[in-house]
């Protein structure tokens, strides 16, 4: 089993896009993830969802704003497992507002 440590960062749009997604022969752990509201003047709530190929997706925050110049981590010290296909998915209230900082664990 092959195992690469590696991270990405993400512009989040309006619309629901999957920020990572593990191809059909990967697991991947997310490590660490972080959200910062890069814009000048303008407020953004952000949404983070797992997306389950088989079973139940979940919620992993909802529509919570990150203010003006400030960021938020969403694990806490928690990890999220994708399994083959799962996709972690990202929507944004406003449009170049959100970055998100993802770090994660390939094994495949």
């Amino acid at each position: 089993m092959a195992e690469v440590l590696t991270g990405k960062g993400y512009l989040v749009t309006t619309g629901v896009v999957a920020g990572l997604t593990a191809t059909s022969s990967q697991t991947i752990t997310v490590i660490g993830l972080a959200a910062a509201n890069i814009h000048a003047d303008t407020g953004s709530w952000l949404t983070c969802d797992v997306n389950r190929s088989g079973g139940v997706d979940s919620e992993i925050i909802h529509q919570i704003e990150i203010p003006i110049n400030d960021s938020l981590d969403l694990l806490n010290g928690a990890k999220i497992v994708l399994n083959a296909s799962d996709t972690l998915d990202f929507i944004a209230e406003n449009a170049s507002t959100i970055e998100v900082s993802i770090s994660y664990l390939i094994q495949t």
